[in-house]
C-alpha cells in the first residue's frame, strides 16, 4: 500500500511538471517572435532603395524578393518567369509607378487581388526634369517619367522617410500582430535617415559653387534640398566624345559658375576625362544614383546610407563646401 501511495504522489509531481512545462510553451509562442512556416510573409520590392526600406522594416517578419538583379539598372529589367511566379504568390508588392519600370507594372497589373500594390511614388511630390545646359549637343543620360517628372525621388532621404513611412503602415495592415514591431523597425531607420539629411544640410550649406553639373539627371531632388541647382549636360559619356560646341558650353558654364567638378553616374574612361580636364578646366568625379549596389559591395556592408554619405563627401570636394 505504502508504494502504491508513494507511485500515485510521483504521478502527479510528473503531471504537474507537464503542465507547467506545456503553460510556458504557450506563453513563449504567444510572443512576437516570427514561426518560420506561419509568419512570415513574403513581399517583392522593385529595386534596390524600395528593397532596403522593406527589409529594414519587415526585419524577420518578412521576405523579400528583389526584382532587379543585384548591381544592374533598374529602369529596363525584365522580368523573369521566377519573378512572375514570386509576385504571384507575394502578399504585397512595393514599386515606383508612372512607366518607371514598364516590365514590373505591367506584372503588377495583371497581378491577382491577393497581393497588394503599393505604388510609393503616390507618397512623395514629383519634381520636373532639369533642362540640359544650353548650347551641349547629344542626349542627356537620366531616365523620365512618362508624365515628364522625374523618377530620382529616392535621392532625398526625407523622400526615404516618406516611403519607409508608407512601407510600415501597409506591413501593419498586412500583419497587424507585428504592427508594433514594424512601427519600432521603421522609426529606428527614419532616424538613421534624418540623420543622414541633416549631415547634407549642414555640409553643403555653404559651398563655393551652387552649382552642381552631372552627365547622368538623377540627383534633382538632393540639389534641390540644398538650394542647389543641378545641371545637365550633353553628349558626355563613356561611349561617346563630346563636340568641341558642348565643350565651349561647359566650359564657360564653369568658368561663369565655378564649376571645379564635372559629376558622371560611372567614371570616364581616362582619356576622355583627361580631355574635359584639359578643354573645361574642370576634374571628373563620380555620383551614385543608388539604383542598384553590386553583390561584392553589398557583402562588404554597403547600403543606401553608406553610398549616400560617399556622394555627400565627393559633393563636398567638388563644390567646394
Amino acid at each position: 500500500m505504502v508504494l502504491i501511495i508513494g507511485m500515485v504522489h510521483h504521478m502527479k509531481r510528473f503531471l504537474a511538471l507537464i503542465s507547467i512545462t506545456i503553460a510556458v510553451t504557450a506563453c513563449g509562442n504567444s510572443s512576437s517572435q516570427p514561426d518560420a512556416q506561419k509568419d512570415v510573409i513574403s513581399v517583392a520590392a522593385s529595386f534596390y532603395p524600395i528593397e532596403e526600406i522593406v527589409r529594414r522594416v519587415g526585419g524577420t517578419y518578412v521576405s523579400v524578393v528583389g526584382l532587379t538583379p543585384v548591381g544592374e539598372g533598374a529602369h529596363d529589367v525584365q522580368l523573369t518567369a521566377k519573378n512572375l511566379d514570386a509576385l504571384t504568390n507575394a502578399s504585397a508588392v512595393y514599386y515606383i509607378s508612372d512607366g518607371f519600370q514598364p516590365d514590373v507594372e505591367k506584372a503588377v497589373a495583371s497581378l491577382p487581388n491577393s497581393v497588394v500594390p503599393v505604388d510609393l511614388l503616390q507618397t512623395v511630390t514629383l519634381l520636373d526634369v532639369v533642362a540640359q545646359l544650353d548650347g551641349t549637343e547629344g542626349e542627356t543620360d537620366g531616365e523620365v517619367l512618362a508624365s515628364g517628372k522625374d523618377p530620382h525621388v529616392w535621392l532625398d532621404p526625407a523622400n526615404m522617410v516618406a516611403m519607409t513611412t508608407a512601407v510600415a503602415d501597409s506591413l501593419s495592415q498586412l500583419k497587424p500582430e507585428f504592427a508594433t514591431e514594424f512601427s519600432a523597425a521603421a522609426k529606428s531607420y527614419i532616424a538613421e535617415l534624418q540623420a543622414l539629411g541633416s549631415e547634407i544640410d549642414t555640409k553643403l550649406a555653404t559651398c563655393e559653387s551652387r552649382a552642381l553639373v552631372t552627365s547622368h539627371r538623377a540627383f534633382a531632388y538632393l540639389a534641390k534640398r540644398v538650394d542647389i541647382r543641378q545641371v545637365a549636360i550633353a553628349g558626355v559619356n563613356p561611349e561617346e566624345e563630346p563636340s568641341a560646341k558642348s565643350l565651349e558650353a561647359i566650359a564657360a558654364f564653369a568658368r561663369a559658375n565655378k564649376v571645379s567638378t564635372i559629376f558622371f553616374e560611372t567614371l570616364l574612361p581616362a582619356d576622355l576625362a583627361k580631355t574635359l580636364a584639359d578643354k573645361v578646366g574642370a576634374a571628373a568625379d563620380l555620383l551614385d544614383p543608388i539604383e542598384g549596389i553590386s553583390s561584392e559591395d553589398l557583402a562588404s556592408g554597403a547600403s543606401y546610407l553608406t553610398i549616400q554619405r560617399d556622394n555627400l563627401a565627393r559633393l563636398q570636394k567638388g563644390l567646394g563646401c
